[in-house]
């Protein structure tokens, strides 16, 4: 049987084994099937934050008044693999990976979960954009379907994009979709054409021609010539429909296949040994039966044994009974005796009257007899009745004394039969009470092999009395019960025992291994805080310097702004925070590419340039249109503090490169004005286009102009 049992549990580890390897490739099969799981691994790869929080979102939708949506990386595709890079170029990398709401109490409460408090589970530093804006009138697509079609172009981008309808209005709104003109063949568009068309209503927009990107837009200033950005599409990496690797997916079902048909010799080998186990159990029913009915007889046995025993008893006690009977003398015998004793009584008797008698005479003779005769004759008949009545007494006292002896007799007998049954019930009381203690001790044992919570449980239900509470019944009829679920457990799995104590030898050994391994983290992270405590206070030194320069920008324009650390437990994710505030009903609040408009961020970034210029130890800065969507109070408050601050003596070398300034700006000795002429033409005259020539033709007329006007008035 233990053969048996063996081999079954080798057998249910096998299947076990088998059944783990076809869920684990099935899984991984589902996962490869899933492109909403490869997204999200892949996005997860790129910013674990943001896919921590896609997670929570999909478990937590019922917290949102409205449908959130999730990145765009996830929730778009693009059908027609062609517009694939041409789509994606549309998209900057936050807007590719943000959290959209369709309502404004919907971007409130998840800004809550997810940035503003813990209740998400993200790391503590995670920063995770949220978008949301009021529907207003948006600019209408710059070409209508005709212009499109002529201008060489195919579609607009927000046609070429699958995606759920609520987050149409970020596509439209945030990047522009709408409004970007897509032509996969450069050659069919006429780009010059095509810039005038997109640019016509003064706000410029975006066109692709071929694999280069066209960001159109208008200057302010002069003629409002249009000017054109271009660069070239980068291969999309996010949007693109990732594809199931056909060898992986070929391994996977061939690793399925097998372990199928393992499994099927497996449970071919667990029926035969069912099979075997069938048989065995039936002997072994028979054996039992078998020793069952040897028990009963052993038992009718010992039964008639005992009372073999007290029988014999019996006929010892009858025997001796028996005896005396026969050794009593007879019936006869003792009347003669009797008559004998009461015939010698009787001569007494005789003898005293007639002593009596001659005392009474000899008395009467010398004068002194007191008496009448009759009166003696009445003194010795009460005499011979009281002596009558002792020999009453004498003889009921001999019957009593008799009828005693028998008694006791009686009772001797039934002390000899309980002796007899006492010493066999001590017997099997001292047999019983060796086994007791030996079964005690054995259990003593057993209780002290088990874990600690069951010696616990025991001792508690040994105080309150509850071990004593179940009869003997009680407990074989549990016994018998737990018995039944055993045999049931290893008929199910034979191999779980073993399985538990190899899980337990390895966690133990794991366990020694994450022991080993948190003492070591814990010395590196010594060493850490080590090396950490000599740089960060002169870090935090610098932040706060350049934190105060930027807070006191901040205030000459009527504005806060503060930065800060921001801390990470990977010390590549360290970073500046920084918190600006526009508007007085405002807080504080991250500077972000959503939250923030264009200007906003320009005027900010700006402005913390500025004040790392006096800590920077480079021997040039330089900014390309900083001042592009600024207002023109933010926009001369920013120049004035630039020349403040660039132009003191000890200041690096600082280019501004832009294509405008606003008139009565102010200017420094030390700053120098730089003109460049960029175009497809220039003029072949030579000087033609000269800057100082045509300042000095400036200034001239300026000279011939007052000259003529004095001259008049002199006239």
């Amino acid at each position: 049987m233990e053969d048996l049992q063996e081999r079954q549990r080798k057998n249910v580890d096998s299947s076990a084994a088998q059944q783990a390897n076809i869920s684990g490739a099935l899984n991984q099969l589902k996962n490869l099937e899933d492109e909403r799981h490869r997204k999200l691994e892949k996005l997860r790869s790129w910013d674990r934050d943001m896919a921590d929080a896609v997670v929570w979102l999909r478990n937590h939708q019922d917290k949102f008044k409205m449908e959130v949506f999730e990145p765009p990386m996830i929730c778009c595709t693009v059908p027609d693999r062609r517009y694939t890079d041409a789509i994606e170029a549309c998209f900057n990398q936050d807007q590719l990976k943000i959290l959209v709401t369709q309502c404004e109490e919907d971007y409130v409460a998840l800004n809550s979960y997810l940035n503003d408090s813990e209740q998400a589970g993200l790391r503590k530093d995670a920063r995770i954009n949220v978008w949301f804006r009021p529907k207003v009138d948006l600019s209408p697509p710059p070409m209508n379907e005709a212009e499109l079609k002529a201008l060489g172009f195919d579609d607009y981008a927000i046609n070429k994009i699958d995606c759920p309808d609520g987050l149409l209005w970020f596509l439209t709104r945030e990047v522009n979709l709408h409004r970007t003109a897509i032509g996969l063949d450069a050659s069919k568009v006429d780009v010059n054409a095509a810039m005038e068309a997109v640019s016509r209503d003064g706000s410029g927009a975006k066109f692709i021609a071929g694999r280069v990107m066209n960001t159109v837009s208008r200057s302010r200033y002069g003629k409002r010539a249009a000017t054109n950005m271009t660069r070239d599409l980068r291969p999309a990496r996010n949007l693109v429909s990732s594809t199931i690797d056909p060898e992986i997916k070929k391994k996977l079902d061939q690793t399925i296949q097998e372990a199928r048909q393992a499994l099927e010799v497996i449970n071919e080998d667990a029926n035969n040994l069912a099979a075997e186990e069938r048989e065995i159990r039936a002997e072994e029913a028979l054996f039992k039966k078998t020793f069952d009915a040897l028990e009963a007889r052993k038992k009718v046995v010992n039964n008639q044994k005992k009372h073999l025993a007290t029988l014999a008893a019996k006929i010892e006690t009858n025997k001796n009974k028996l005896r005396d009977f026969e050794n009593a003398p007879s019936v006869e015998d003792e009347r003669a005796k009797l008559k004998k004793r009461l015939f010698e009584i009787s001569k007494k008797r005789v003898r005293i009257v007639k002593e009596y008698t001659v005392s009474f005479l000899c008395c009467n003779c010398v004068g002194k007899l007191t008496s009448t005769p009759q009166q003696l004759i009445r003194a010795a008949i009460a005499d011979q009745v009281e002596a009558t009545r002792s020999g009453l007494e004498f003889l009921q006292v001999g019957a009593n004394k008799n009828a005693l002896e028998t008694l006791c007799q009686e009772k001797d007998e039934k002390y000899q039969r309980a002796l007899a049954e006492f010493e066999e019930a001590d017997q099997i009381f001292v047999a019983t009470k060796a086994d007791a203690k030996n079964k005690r001790d054995i259990s003593l044992e057993l209780v002290r092999s088990m874990d600690q919570e069951f010696q616990q449980q025991f001792a508690k239900m040994e105080m309150d009395g509850s071990v004593h509470d179940r009869s003997v019944n009680d407990l074989r009829t549990e016994l018998d019960l737990q018995r039944a679920n055993l045999d049931m457990i290893s008929l199910t799995n034979p191999g779980v025992v073993e399985q538990y104590e190899r899980r337990k030898k390895e966690i133990e050994a794991l366990t020694k291994t994450l022991e080993d391994r948190e003492k070591a983290t814990r010395r590196v992270e010594r060493e850490i805080k080590n090396a950490r405590d000599r740089w960060q206070p002169a870090l935090e030194q610098l932040v706060a310097s350049i934190g105060k320069k930027f807070s006191a920008a901040f205030d000459r324009i009527g504005c806060a702004g503060e930065i800060r650390i921001s801390p990470h437990d990977d010390y590549d994710k360290w970073a500046i925070d920084i918190l600006v505030k526009f508007r007085d009903n405002e807080k504080l609040q991250l500077l972000t590419g959503q939250r923030q408009s264009g200007g906003e961020r320009s005027l900010t970034t700006i402005l913390y340039l500025m004040s790392l210029t006096e800590e920077a130890r480079t021997p040039f800065s330089l900014v390309d249109e900083i001042n592009q969507g600024m207002d023109q109070r933010a926009e001369r408050a920013v120049h004035n503090s630039l020349v403040e601050v660039t132009c003191k003596p000890d200041s690096a070398q600082y280019f501004l490169i832009t294509p405008k300034l606003l008139p009565d700006l102010d200017y420094h000795e030390r700053m120098k004005v730089l003109c460049v002429n960029n175009g497809e033409w220039l003029p072949e005259t030579p000087g033609l286009g000269n800057m100082n020539c045509m300042i000095e033709n400036f200034v001239q007329m300026n000279r011939d102009r007052v000259s003529r006007d004095r001259s008049s008035r002199a006239g």
